[in-house]
């Protein structure tokens, strides 16, 4: 079978039952891209799949950990930072460091149904999408007895604490996150649709995400926690983007990002922002209220893939995560 051939098997099946569905595929594949569309959503009248952008969810967060090395390297941040060095509001000698946000082991929450209940008889503040506590909220609970005591904190998965990452290193040199991921990505690899912030020149390449009855949604808007999820992107752009991962040699900034730095759970590990499985996968999903997302890449395969929808996902249906699992065995099998 073709390549093409062997992408329709795998993956043509997720736009059916799928009103306005969009599911575009980006391969890397013995050193070319490929790109596949699915799906009859009509913007594709007049935008080519590759320039449809998409909101990509937590994929942002390798975004914010690839801004992180490269403010590394320039010596502008260090890892054993603590996070009162960046925050004013914040005690000195605070005992979360700035590895352990980016490696989601800092103790900051993560998303519970409790606290959504929680939420429900508080009063209304401004809080970003699935990020349970506001900016003042946040800082409330950095400065509580909970971390009196320096320690090891557990790993768990923290929006908030991603979120706090991003904010901090635009605090650390008076910048905000878009203007962060501009500088540190977008011009370095020439990304010219990889954004946050909705311009009405560009309004016409983006697509309206669904939920997983088929409701159309509103763009994402995140105000205080943009490094956690807010990135908006295309598939080239985001090819662009995992080839300099793919290619990325022992010096480079990126390479330091993929070392595997703390285990979570049996199958898994945390490099800096990317999850590391037990078959040498480096990747990570993303969703927001209407999009599903997924990258990942082996580098001793060279072989990478990303995979967008514009549609949330129940834990019951069909999944990016599946279709990219498959077309990376499928890559790898066409290489033995």
């Amino acid at each position: 079978m073709t390549l093409k051939q062997e992408v329709q098997r795998i993956a043509s099946s997720y736009t059916e039952k799928k009103n306005d569905a969009l599911l575009v595929i980006g391969l890397i594949h013995q050193g070319e891209t490929h790109v596949f569309p699915f799906g009859d959503h009509p913007i594709q009248k007049h935008v080519q799949p590759e320039d449809v952008i998409f909101e990509i969810g937590s994929i942002s967060k390798v975004f914010t950990t690839s801004i992180l090395a490269g403010m590394l390297q320039k010596g502008q941040i260090k890892l054993d930072d603590s996070i009162s060095l960046y925050c004013s509001h914040v005690r000195k000698n605070h005992p979360i460091q700035i590895e352990q946000l980016a490696t989601h082991t800092s103790g900051l929450p993560p998303h519970r149904l409790l606290r959504d209940l929680q939420l429900c008889f508080l009063p209304k503040v401004r809080r970003d999408m699935y990020c349970q506590y506001s900016l003042d909220e946040l800082l409330k609970l950095l400065n509580s007895k909970k971390w009196n005591q320096p320690k090891s904190f557990p790993s768990r998965y923290s929006n908030v604490g991603m979120g706090l990452l991003g904010l901090i290193m635009g605090w650390s040199c008076h910048k905000t996150y878009e203007q962060l991921l501009k500088e540190y990505i977008a011009e370095e690899l020439h990304l010219s649709s990889t954004f946050i912030t909705i311009n009405e020149d560009i309004k016409e390449k983006m697509i309206l995400g669904h939920q997983e009855n088929g409701k159309e949604v509103p763009p994402l808007h995140m105000h205080d926690y943009q490094g956690a999820g807010a990135i908006r992107s295309t598939i080239s752009d985001l090819l662009s983007f995992l080839t300099a991962h793919l290619e990325a040699d022992v010096d480079s900034l990126w390479k330091m990002t993929h070392a595997p730095r703390r285990k979570m759970g049996r199958n898994m590990s945390m490099g800096l922002g990317w999850i590391i499985d037990d078959t040498g996968l480096i990747c990570h999903n993303g969703a927001t209220s209407g999009f599903s997302s997924f990258m990942g890449f082996r580098p001793h395969s060279k072989a990478g893939v990303v995979v967008l929808s514009n549609y949330r996902n129940r834990l019951t249906q069909d999944s990016p995560d599946r279709i990219a699992y498959d077309l990376m065995n499928m890559l790898e099998s066409k290489m033995k």
